[in-house]
């Protein structure tokens, strides 16, 4: 096969988990066009937010007679939820949520009033869950290196998997890449969002942590069966299988959330 060809298809592919990580995760944001009899043409319901200094803004947009309502409350804080009016300006309703310290979550529902009739257009409660800013010099990078892991990851499994060509020049820098995106500046990216570098195993449940830490654990062992010439090939496709069943895990499940009993942040959150 055309090596233009392979790394063609091993660049879709990349694509394919990148969008699919960032899509199923729980900080996703629920939006959406038109609502069929109420005038709205676009709404945007957030659940991933950046801390002070700035709140959370929910807004959404529509033709015609509208008001809303929202419905919150600190997550698992046992706290009544409050219901507040969304306000309204130039065909748009708008709230903001009141920024929470890095890993404070904020449940919410929303809901509009049509005279056709009253809708919920969060489709049941939302978890929002508050983050530091992360500078692009960090966080930048970290999209970048485990954007190529993946890249130089998919690229071995189907030339080992076809047999097509040498790949061993290809695994150390796979596993640079992984020590660097996911050990380095993943670390960095969390500290500065929640506070802590690393929440995984042995210090905590955090899936994202614990994922990398499985992935780096069978690239290794990949890399040492190439350097030593010993079932490469099958250590190579096992090392890629368990990365694409770790790319097909949505990002961020129980990540940092912040135990506002004890204002600390614990780990294994929604």
């Amino acid at each position: 096969m055309n090596k233009k060809l392979l790394w063609l298809f091993s660049f879709l592919i990349t694509v394919f988990f990148a969008l699919f990580q960032r899509m199923t995760g729980p900080t996703y944001p629920v939006k959406g066009g038109a609502v069929d009899g109420t005038g709205i043409y676009y709404y945007y319901l957030p659940r991933s937010c950046t801390t002070e200094p700035n709140d959370c803004l929910i807004t959404v947009s529509y033709k015609g007679p509208l008001e809303g309502r929202i419905e919150w409350q600190r997550y698992n804080t046992g706290e009544s939820f409050r219901s507040e009016p969304l306000q309204s300006s130039n065909g748009r309703l708008f709230y903001w949520l009141p920024s929470q310290p890095p890993a404070g979550k904020v449940q919410y529902r929303v809901y509009v009033k049509h005279p056709s009739g009253e809708y919920e257009l969060s489709r049941g409660p939302l978890v929002l869950r508050f983050k530091g800013a992360v500078p692009a010099w960090i966080l930048g990078p970290h999209i970048l290196l485990m954007f190529l892991f993946m890249l130089f990851s998919v690229r071995i499994f189907l030339s080992a998997a076809f047999a097509l060509e040498p790949v061993k020049h290809s695994v150390p820098a796979t596993v640079v890449f992984l020590l660097l995106g996911g050990f380095v500046f993943g670390p960095l990216t969390q500290y500065y969002a929640f506070g802590q570098a690393w929440t995984g195993f042995p210090y905590g449940r955090d899936l994202t942590d614990n994922k990398t830490l499985l992935m780096l654990v069978f690239w290794l062992i990949a890399l040492w069966a190439v350097l030593k010439g010993r079932a490469a090939r099958f250590w190579l496709i096992a090392a890629f299988a368990v990365t694409a069943a770790v790319y097909f895990v949505p990002h961020s499940l129980f990540g940092s959330e912040l135990d506002y009993s004890k204002n600390q942040v614990v780990t294994g959150g929604k």
